[in-house]
């Protein structure tokens, strides 16, 4: 019993440990205006683009990050870093998520969505 209730000290520590440091996903659709983060969804009006630039950031994490995966439409970034840009359609929905390593060994996930309208 003893053993037991050590090992379940150990693994709700670690949970916690995991989600007092949960990290948000910001972005911003890149327009000629001076465009700002917001954490969770982007959205923006470009009139006549065909295509607009999605960024994505890590936000908020309170512990050294080792490295970020990217994955759904931002996947091609890989892992390049805390922040992750990509070319979007318009009248599409664009989810980025991102698997937050800490040096400490924990982890975290985070996504955003970006999209954008051309004004038709």
């Amino acid at each position: 019993m003893k053993k037991f209730l050590s090992v379940a000290a150990v693994l709700s520590t670690s949970l916690f440990a995991s989600q007092a440091s949960a990290a948000s996903m910001e972005c911003y659709v890149d327009t000629q205006a001076y465009d700002q983060y917001t954490s969770g969804h982007c959205f923006a009006l470009v009139y006549g683009a065909r295509s607009a630039t999605a960024v994505f950031r890590i936000a908020g994490a309170n512990k050294p990050i080792s490295s970020v995966i990217w994955g759904d439409k931002a996947a091609s970034c890989g892992t390049s870093g805390t922040s992750c840009s990509f070319t979007i359609r318009p009248f599409v929905s664009n989810k980025a998520s991102a698997t937050i390593l800490y040096q400490d060994g924990t982890w975290a996930t985070a996504s955003a969505t970006a999209s954008f309208e051309d004004g038709r």
